[in-house]
């Protein structure tokens, strides 16, 4: 199931932040479980306030939207342990889709990887017969691969290396063979002939096998525990019993290690090239503790991201988080003008001509017949009354009004007196870094060729954003000429004398076609103007249009 980020631009402000917390709930308390709010940037003092007042959880930090691996991996990897049986984990690969599988240790950290190419391999330097190979095993991998009956057991879980000897031929010959190796590191396979079980079982072999099903007399048996000799009974005849007895060796001694796991954080665009190291094209992904989180194939890549976002409180992707044209977009809510991009696909798209995107999902739950609970109500008001300026804005509507009343009224809070702790909670903003100031509220506009930025912050006292005058503007010029803009601007709110000053840095032909009064060099005071959307932004847009 894809998971679901209901987000806003990436410089949030209050409105976008609790909007897109309220709206997750609302999706959850619908059902939809797989909805998350997140943000793309840091929060403000304001909605820190806001949030913390009423003990709300900021929501997921999301950097990007650049596909990643953990975004195409598959979620439920199929992994090994490195005990398991070779014969085993041949079984299992051969029904799994990426046709290999990561070998991890007892705290699921990535160990290698088994594939086929590796398993042919290993099997082949098994079954030379130039060599007289050893193969590490277990009794207890023996007992499981040979589907077999213990009848002495030894060291269950042992590792130990030895020799494979199928007692094929008459005892005399074999006691040429066994006599001149070391018993104990022999593995016989044998049938029902006594003499050459009791033979062996005297040299101190590591294992007798038995064939066939072939069950062993009570003097063998006894035998064979007094010399310390396991015993093993399987249903297998001895051409198939020697075939699995090279299958029981752990998986570890068989694990690809020279093929490197992929992080599940890792850009895609970073490890296309990695693919042509495998065999199986399929990459084992790990996270920062080297637990295996996935399994990544190139096939993979075709295939959507698993996650989609809700846009609130905008619609255009410039405002977007980076790379979020590479997701689907599933549903848009927003009060600002159109810029939305086109979809290949239907979507819900609400767009209202009111004060703030918390005024809409607040009359959703309402729609819904969705009780809002107490915490939820009060983020949404404090999103209303910060985004209208305790409905003081020219952008403020009676929906606005009627709504805040609404959930005034849940929470028991004043609207007056909540709206003046909102303002004073912001007051601190003059006291930030300038290029924090700028980012906080900022907001990238495409218009036609044009690309601009137009930040805004509200204090209660605009002299101490004054006396930083020089810095700000000498910021916005350098942003304004390393990226081309057609200008960068703050538009800094006075909350006290309901008017604006805007600084402005760019290009000379926009900028001398302003007419509002310059109140210094690159600073114009807007009189009456507190809203970005409504009343700054068409003005800029008729500049625009005349140049």
């Amino acid at each position: 199931m894809k998971k679901v980020y209901v987000i806003g631009h990436k410089n949030p402000d209050t409105d976008s932040i609790v909007s897109a917390i309220a709206y997750a709930e609302l999706k959850r308390s619908l059902g939809e479980n797989n909805v998350f709010p997140a943000r793309g940037g840091k929060v403000n003092l304001q909605t820190e306030y806001i949030l913390n007042r009423f003990n709300i959880p900021h929501p997921e930090f999301l950097s990007d939207l650049i596909p990643k691996v953990k975004n195409h991996m598959s979620e439920e990897p199929v992994t090994l342990p490195l005990d398991t049986p070779l014969w085993d984990a041949m079984q299992i690969l051969t029904t799994n889709k990426f046709r290999m599988i990561p070998l991890v240790d007892d705290n699921s950290r990535y160990v290698s990887t088994i594939h086929f190419n590796i398993f042919a391999e290993n099997i082949l330097m098994k079954i030379d017969p130039q060599k007289n190979s050893i193969i590490s095993t277990s009794e207890a991998n023996l007992v499981k691969t040979l589907r077999a009956q213990h009848v002495v057991e030894k060291d269950l879980d042992e590792i130990f290396r030895a020799q494979i000897v199928v007692a094929a031929s008459e005892i005399d010959t074999l006691r040429e063979y066994i006599d001149v190796m070391p018993a104990e590191n022999a593995i016989v396979i044998v049938g029902d002939r006594i003499d050459i079980q009791q033979y062996v079982i005297e040299k101190g072999v590591r294992a007798l096998i038995v064939s066939a099903g072939r069950m062993v007399s009570r003097e063998i048996k006894e035998f064979a525990a007094e010399r310390n000799v396991a015993v093993i009974i399987t249903p297998f005849n001895s051409a198939s019993t020697s075939w699995l007895v090279l299958h029981s060796v752990p998986v570890k001694t068989a694990g690809d290690i020279t093929l490197v796991p992929v992080d599940a954080d890792e850009y895609i665009k970073n490890i296309k090239e990695r693919f042509a190291d495998s065999p199986s094209r399929s990459l084992p992904v790990v996270g920062e503790d080297m637990k295996v989180k996935g399994v990544i194939s190139q096939s993979d890549l075709m295939k959507e991201p698993n996650v989609a976002v809700i846009l609130v409180d905008h619609n255009e992707l410039s405002q977007g988080i980076e790379g979020i044209e590479n997701v689907r977009i599933l549903e848009i809510i927003d009060h600002h003008r159109l810029g939305n991009p086109p979809t290949t696909y239907p979507i819900t798209f609400i767009n209202k001509p009111v004060g703030s995107t918390s005024t809409i999902i607040a009359n959703m739950y309402r729609d819904y017949k969705i009780p809002v609970k107490k915490e939820i109500a009060s983020i949404l008001l404090g999103g209303i009354l910060s985004d209208t300026l305790i409905l003081r804005s020219a952008t403020t509507t009676d929906i606005d009004r009627d709504t805040a009343e609404f959930l005034s009224n849940i929470t028991d809070l004043s609207i007056d007196e909540f709206g003046r702790e909102i303002v004073a909670a912001s007051s601190l903003i003059s006291s930030k870094p300038v290029d924090e100031i700028i980012n906080m509220d900022m907001k990238r506009y495409n218009e036609g060729v044009h690309t601009f930025t137009v930040s805004q912050v509200e204090v209660n006292d605009p002299d101490e954003i004054m006396e930083r005058a020089e810095s700000i503007l000498s910021h916005m010029a350098a942003l304004a000429e390393q990226k081309s803009y057609l200008f960068c601007s703050l538009l800094v709110t006075d909350l006290n004398r309901f008017s604006s000053y805007l600084f402005i840095k760019g290009k000379d032909d926009f900028i001398k076609k302003i007419e509002y009064p310059k109140f210094a060099d690159n600073i114009y005071l807007l009189k009456d103007v507190l809203s970005r959307k409504k009343q700054l932004m068409p003005y800029i847009s008729d500049i625009i249009k005349r140049i």
